[in-house]
């Protein structure tokens, strides 16, 4: 994490109905919102709700997730003012080294530090996707729990024995054999 004199660069993201807090160096990049390609058939029948699809990122098939489903919030249809964020996993999940999440509006860059934040103590907080609750600036913030996501998107591909870039590559594979069959056709 860049650290400079105990702060830490952040920026904070809006999700429908959450704001999101994560370090510099875990956002790869922003990008436009594009809609998902749909999972491979083998996916989409055990896929979670979460699991939106997969988008192509310089070259990569990236799974697109909703994070506010994940946190236990409603995931509502993008609209004019939606982005991507690229996050950078941190991980050891064989062949994903990024995943993405919808999010609202622009990144606000911030400073944190300890001083910043006040942590909410919550009993009884089952979501295991997020760290923690915070308040900054007077508002509510999640601190999510890249490694708990990355394990949840990981056993949500290897409930399919397979990763993300091994589904696309099948996916891929069976709609080039459809294509060749009705062109032999």
């Amino acid at each position: 994490m860049a650290q400079v004199a105990g702060h830490v660069a952040s920026q904070i993201l809006s999700l429908n109905g959450e704001r999101i807090i994560l370090p510099n160096t875990a956002i790869a990049e922003i990008i436009p919102y594009v809609t998902a390609d749909s999972l491979s058939e083998n996916l989409q029948k055990d896929a979670p709700v979460w699991l939106l699809g997969m988008i192509e990122w310089r070259g990569l098939s990236v799974p697109l997730l909703s994070l506010e489903t994940m946190l236990g919030s409603q995931y509502e249809q993008p609209d004019k003012r939606s982005s991507i964020a690229i996050i950078n996993a941190v991980g050891n999940m064989a062949g994903v080294p990024f995943f993405a999440i919808v999010t609202q509006g622009i990144p606000k860059l911030l400073q944190v530090s300890s001083g910043t934040l006040d942590l909410i103590e919550e009993s009884g907080d089952s979501n295991k996707a997020a760290a923690c609750h915070v308040v900054f600036d007077g508002d509510v913030a999640v601190i999510p729990d890249i490694d708990v996501v990355e394990i949840m998107l990981k056993e949500a591909f290897e409930g399919n024995k397979s990763t993300p870039k091994k589904a696309e590559e099948k996916a891929k594979k069976k709609t080039t054999n459809k294509k060749n069959k009705k062109n032999k056709k």
